[in-house]
């Protein structure tokens, strides 16, 4: 079925008139890595997309006009690639691939471009690539996790948790809510493993590059027993909320590099 907020659904004639309706870009960048034995691989992506096209037909009902660009599945997770079944990019890739992206994007006149992150390893090297792709198009290009504005969600709903971690008790019940299908029974028996981190450098005095296994044995940080798919449904609905609020106000888009 066709749906018409997303980029590779549509026409190129459609796309050039959203163009010129100054309609909003949302380019779902997520990751192909482990999730414990209890997530796809593919998690980090299916949510960034998901959430991408709820939150375009969510502005659609503003009356803001969105699409979604096709989603980029394969990014930063060189500290998963112990685990079976993990992908990566180099972060040089990476970072000349969402140059390139945005760059596609702009030479059509799309001047409101978002990047909507499903994946925590991607934060660093995203807003490193920003630097360069803002100066360049002239414009700047967003990036925002799609749970970063709906931290007091997080915290009503979640009970064991403040907030995402990795295959946890809120990533794990927002698959629920997208599929349950996807999800291994096993998350009601499995707990985070954190394990052999610096305790300065889990406490956060220092970072540095390290991979997972520094920190769990079984892939999982955070609690996968303690998710439901009724919560995963109350987060969906006020983190969509939460963003098309906030991206729905003009001035966002005022800015100037």
């Amino acid at each position: 079925m066709k749906n018409p907020y997303r980029w590779d659904n549509l026409t190129s004639p459609q796309i050039k008139k959203l163009s010129e309706e100054g309609a909003i870009v949302l380019v779902p960048v997520g990751s192909t890595e482990q999730h414990g034995p209890h997530l796809p691989v593919g998690t980090d992506a299916l949510m960034a997309t998901s959430m991408s096209e709820k939150l375009a037909a969510a502005l659609g009902e503003k009356g803001v006009p969105c699409v979604v660009a096709p989603t980029i599945a394969v990014a930063n997770s060189t500290h998963h690639m112990s685990f079976a079944g993990s992908l990566t990019l180099r972060p040089e890739t990476y970072l000349a691939l969402l140059r390139d992206y945005c760059h596609s994007i702009a030479s059509h006149g799309f001047r409101k471009i978002l990047l909507v992150n499903g994946h925590g390893g991607n934060i660093a090297p995203t807003n490193t690539a920003l630097i360069s792709i803002n100066e360049e198009l002239g414009f700047p290009v967003y990036f925002t996790g799609y749970w970063q504005a709906s931290a007091q969600a997080e915290q009503e709903i979640l009970e064991t948790q403040k907030g995402m971690i990795h295959a946890c008790e809120e990533e794990t019940s927002l698959v629920l809510a997208l599929d349950d299908s996807l999800v291994d029974p096993i998350y009601k028996e499995t707990k985070g493993n954190p394990g052999h981190g610096s305790p300065m450098l889990d406490a956060g005095v220092w970072e540095t590059f390290h991979r997972m296994e520094a920190h769990t044995e079984n892939g999982v940080m955070g609690n996968s027993y303690a998710a439901t798919k009724e919560k995963g449904e109350a987060l969906t609905k006020r983190m969509v909320e939460d963003l098309a609020e906030k991206l729905a106000d003009p001035s966002i888009w005022e800015q100037k590099v």
